[in-house]
């Protein structure tokens, strides 16, 4: 939106357009039960969660897993019963990035299994993290291994980021001659710190990755499941609603002037106020001085 469309008091456009045409229910049954494919999904208690699942290839994305991976969001976007999604990796590692294989048969003219767009030739990680960013829910990432390359791009993407004591995250782009890890990257760390991560190829994990904000916290390996699941519990019991328009906020605000930005929350903040059944909800526990009841609406 543009700053004379803003003056104008126009009504922001919606970010988030799925394209989902079944519900993540449905779409979980079918990957789990019906297709071969390298993910798994499920959906429990308001939470959808999608498990990478090529722990040969170190969950590296092939066109089926990425393509999957997309869909799954946006299936989840569009579903009301998804409160909160939760994308993880099966076999020790969180996702190796772009599988090397099938992006050498790219370059030598395959197009049959890379992972990127056969037309326009964009890469599937890039629709993933765009459909994380703008995805109308909590979006969490579970790293228990390496998140490298396009991986640590869609860990990046992510609303909030739980790893165990084994987990790290870094570019290794630079040691095959390739760019990425800026933009998403340098949101979290800053741009300094994320061009030292690019320039020496090297992992980071622990309570650096921490400090940093590429973690947002860490957890022993045998605590790391019943974090995971209560932290995205916690997540699918908030005002669902409320927390998409501050995800569609924070996207159009980030980087423009704070003039502008604070006049645009504001609009968000009435917005809320106007639409949200649980901005409601929450006044009304907060003045009756109990727990607030919130159904996502």
């Amino acid at each position: 939106m543009n700053q004379e469309a803003f003056r104008a008091g126009q009504e922001p456009p919606a970010e988030w357009a799925g394209a989902a045409t079944e519900s993540f229910a449905d779409f979980a049954d079918r990957v789990d039960g019906k297709e071969v494919v390298p993910l798994r999904a499920s959906l429990a208690g308001g939470v959808a969660t999608l498990t990478l699942d090529r722990p040969h290839r170190r969950n590296s994305l092939d066109l089926t897993l990425s393509r999957h991976l997309l869909l799954g969001l946006m299936c989840a976007g569009d579903d009301p019963r998804v409160r909160t999604v939760v994308i993880t990796g099966n076999g020790g590692a969180f996702c190796a990035g772009d599988d090397v294989g099938s992006v050498r048969r790219w370059r030598l003219g395959d197009r049959a299994d890379t992972p990127f767009d056969p037309i326009t030739s964009d890469a599937h990680y890039l629709r993933v993290c765009e459909a994380i960013l703008h995805l109308p829910k909590p979006v969490v990432v579970g790293l228990t291994g390496a998140a490298a390359g396009a991986g640590a791009e869609i860990a990046c993407a992510a609303d909030f980021r739980l790893a165990d004591t084994r987990a790290s995250i870094g570019s290794c782009l630079a040691g095959v001659g390739h760019v990425g890890n800026v933009v998403l990257m340098s949101r979290l760390t800053g741009p300094a710190r994320a061009t030292e991560i690019y320039l020496t190829g090297r992992m980071v994990s622990g309570d650096e990755a921490v400090r940093l904000g590429l973690f947002d916290r860490l957890c022993e390996p045998e605590d790391f499941d019943r974090e995971l699941a209560d932290l995205a519990g916690r997540f699918a019991a908030l005002p669902t609603a409320s927390v998409g328009l501050f995800k569609e906020l924070r996207e159009r605000s980030w980087g423009q002037p704070a003039e502008y930005g604070l006049r645009l929350q504001d609009t968000y903040h009435l917005k809320t106020h106007a639409t949200v059944a649980d901005a409601r909800e929450g006044m009304a526990a907060f003045t009756e001085k109990r727990p607030p009841r919130f159904t996502g609406a």
